[in-house]
């Protein structure tokens, strides 16, 4: 699938470099900066229309019955993220922090591929009158079963929400996925209300671990299409009609075991020598907090 730049939709780019979990080669616009994957070779694992059935029965489709994630092979993943929530719910109150300094009122807020619902749990004890929107079925169920929520499994569609219905829309860790970021921030737009937010939340490109470690770094991995700094997500809000708030790097409260998770994914033996001298000395659940930078937060208003 060839593309053009999503966000100045110019077709001058050069290239970068072909990484090797990559689902195509890395580009970079010239126009913009915009790093993207162009042509996209391989989409298996991407989510460009959901919901995410797998060939399982539609009534899953609505289910909030716990019993329904047994056995699946995402209950693992369910699980081990489960695992870190009270980091999780840390996480979850920064971005509230941000947004609920900036937000007219606390109304209707949108979360979208809201995952197992952690994000929206925290901000509906906060007052926020929480609707979630997720394509992967197991982690919907688990949203509507385990914290009551209002889910809907699927991708976002004209015709999902009603017309200026949201005070605020977020998007965490998705706008790397798609392949129309542009498409969605046009949906976005149209379901909030005037003077709505937009929150964004992506894998920073512009960082010197990226290029340091080019090909290597973890962001470039196959369902990864467009690679975002804060420079190209605020041009590409400010064409779509919004007015940037605030641009920040989130940071990151997570546990020792999932950090030696993620320098496994660079050397797994020096991976699986942190995580055993870890649990010798029993710190594997042990957290810390973590701002490398490689992560950054847009927040646009809805002009």
């Amino acid at each position: 699938m060839r593309r053009v730049c999503p966000v100045c939709e110019q077709d001058n780019y050069d290239y970068r470099f072909r990484p090797s979990r990559s689902s195509g080669p890395i580009v970079q616009c010239k126009e913009c900066g915009l790093v993207y994957v162009n042509p996209i070779e391989t989409s298996k694992s991407l989510i460009q229309e959901g919901p995410v059935l797998g060939g399982r029965p539609t009534r899953l489709l609505e289910s909030s019955n716990p019993d329904d994630i047994e056995g699946s092979w995402e209950q693992p993943i369910i699980e081990e993220y489960i695992g870190e929530l009270s980091a999780k719910e840390l996480n979850a109150q920064e971005a509230l922090t941000h947004i609920n300094d900036l937000a007219r009122t606390r109304g209707a807020l949108l979360d979208i591929g809201c995952f197992c619902g952690v994000f929206l749990s925290v901000a509906t004890r906060q007052g926020w009158d929480c609707y979630g929107l997720e394509p992967l079925v197991m982690p919907a169920i688990y949203a509507r079963g385990h914290f009551g929520l209002r889910v809907v499994t699927d991708t976002l569609r004209d015709s999902t929400y009603p017309l200026e219905f949201f005070d605020v829309v977020t998007a965490f860790q998705v706008f790397e996925h798609l392949v129309d970021p542009a498409g969605e921030v046009a949906r976005i737009r149209r379901i909030l209300k005037p003077g709505g937010l937009v929150v964004i939340e992506v894998p920073n490109i512009d960082t010197a671990m990226v290029r340091l470690l080019g090909p290597r770094h973890r962001h470039f991995v196959e369902d990864h299409v467009s690679f975002f700094s804060a420079s190209t997500l605020s041009r590409l809000l400010k064409r779509m009609g919004f007015h940037v708030r605030r641009i920040y790097n989130p940071i990151r409260v997570q546990s020792l075991q999932h950090l030696t998770w993620w320098m496994g994914e660079y050397s797994q033996a020096l991976g699986d020598y942190l995580g055993r001298v870890l649990s010798r000395f029993q710190l594997d659940s042990k957290t810390i907090s973590v701002n490398l930078g490689d992560i950054v937060t847009v927040i646009a208003e809805k002009r």
